[in-house]
C-alpha cells in the first residue's frame, strides 16, 4: 500500500531497466570524423567557437542534414550547424548596431558596478571600440551567428603572426573590391575587379598552403600517427609486387602465343603470311 497522500516512493541504487551492452568507441578512421574536423567555425564570437570545438573534439558535434530557419528573417538558408541567424542577417547593419548596443551596454553596467577599474577600460579593449570611427571597421564587425549578443571572430583571427602580412594584404584587396574604388581615387572597372579577385585567392591559397606545410612539420617531429608513412610503405610493397608480376607475365618462354608464331609477335599481314605458309607447308607433307 503507499503511503497516505503520496505515491510509492522508488527504490535508490537499483540498476537500470535497458543497460548499455557495450562502450561507444568512435571510428578514428571515419571520412565523416575527418570532414567535421576539417570543417572551419567561421562567423562565431570565441566563446561560441569553443563550444563548437569541444563538441567536434568529443564526437558530439551533429552537421545539418538540411537548412535552418533564420531566427531574423525567417527564411530556410541556414547551412551550418548550431548557428541561429544566416549569413546575411549577421552581417546587416540593423543587426550590428543591436548588438553594439548590447554588448557595450553590458561592459558600461559591469564597469559601474565596478568603480575600481576605469570606466572606459573594457570598451578600449573590447573589439568593437572603434567600430564606429571608421565605415571600413564597422564593415568588418559581423554579429555572432549562433548567440548573437557578441561580435564574431575575423576569419583570419587563427592567423599566425608569420602571416600578417597576407591577412593585411588580403583585408585592403578585400575593401578596394567591396568599396569599387582603387587606392588611386578611380572607379574599379569590370577588368580591374577581376584581376583583384584573382589576387585574393591567390594569396589565401598561399595562407592555407603555408598553414598546411606548418601542420606537416609539426606531424614530421612526432606528433603524427605515421598513416601515411604506413600507407606509402604498403604502396611501394603492393607496387613492387605487380611489377615482379608484370615482369614474370612479360616472359617469353612460356607465352602460347609466341610459340604459335615462332617466337614473334606478329600482327595484321605478316601474322596472315606466316598462316599461309604454315598451310602451305602443311599440305605439301
Amino acid at each position: 500500500m503507499p503511503p497516505p497522500g503520496g505515491t510509492k516512493k522508488k527504490k535508490k541504487g537499483r540498476a537500470p531497466k535497458h543497460q548499455n551492452s557495450f562502450a561507444f568507441r568512435h571510428n578514428p578512421k571515419s571520412k565523416k570524423t575527418d570532414k567535421i574536423l576539417a570543417s572551419p567555425n567561421v562567423g562565431v564570437c570565441g566563446r561560441c567557437h569553443d563550444k563548437i570545438e569541444w563538441r567536434k573534439k568529443y564526437r558530439k558535434y551533429k552537421p545539418r542534414t538540411q537548412p535552418g530557419k533564420c531566427n531574423v528573417c525567417g527564411q530556410k538558408n541556414i547551412m551550418a550547424a548550431y548557428h541561429t541567424i544566416c549569413t546575411k542577417c549577421a552581417g546587416s547593419e540593423k543587426e550590428i548596431m543591436a548588438m553594439l548596443e548590447r554588448y557595450l551596454g553590458s561592459d558600461r553596467q559591469h564597469d559601474e558596478s565596478n568603480p575600481a577599474h576605469e570606466p572606459s577600460a573594457s570598451c578600449a579593449a573590447s573589439p568593437c571600440s572603434s567600430v564606429k570611427a571608421t565605415p571600413k571597421s564597422m564593415r568588418r564587425i559581423r554579429v555572432c551567428a549562433m548567440c548573437t549578443n557578441c561580435p564574431a571572430l575575423s576569419k583570419y583571427s587563427n592567423a599566425s603572426p608569420e602571416d600578417m602580412e597576407i591577412v593585411e594584404e588580403l583585408q585592403r584587396l578585400e575593401d578596394m573590391v567591396e568599396d569599387g574604388v582603387h587606392a588611386d581615387g578611380h572607379r574599379l572597372t569590370l577588368r580591374e575587379t577581376k584581376s583583384l579577385e584573382r589576387k585574393i585567392e591567390k594569396l589565401q591559397e598561399e595562407l592555407k598552403e603555408r598553414k598546411r606545410s606548418r601542420k606537416g612539420k609539426e606531424d614530421g617531429t612526432g606528433n603524427g600517427d605515421g598513416r601515411e608513412d604506413e600507407g606509402a610503405d604498403i604502396s611501394s610493397q603492393v607496387g613492387g609486387e605487380g611489377i615482379e608480376e608484370e615482369e614474370e607475365s612479360n616472359s617469353d618462354v612460356d607465352d602460347p602465343f609466341l610459340k604459335l608464331t615462332g617466337g614473334k609477335a606478329l600482327v595484321g599481314e605478316e601474322y596472315q603470311k606466316m598462316l599461309l605458309q604454315k598451310q602451305e607447308t602443311a599440305g605439301v607433307r
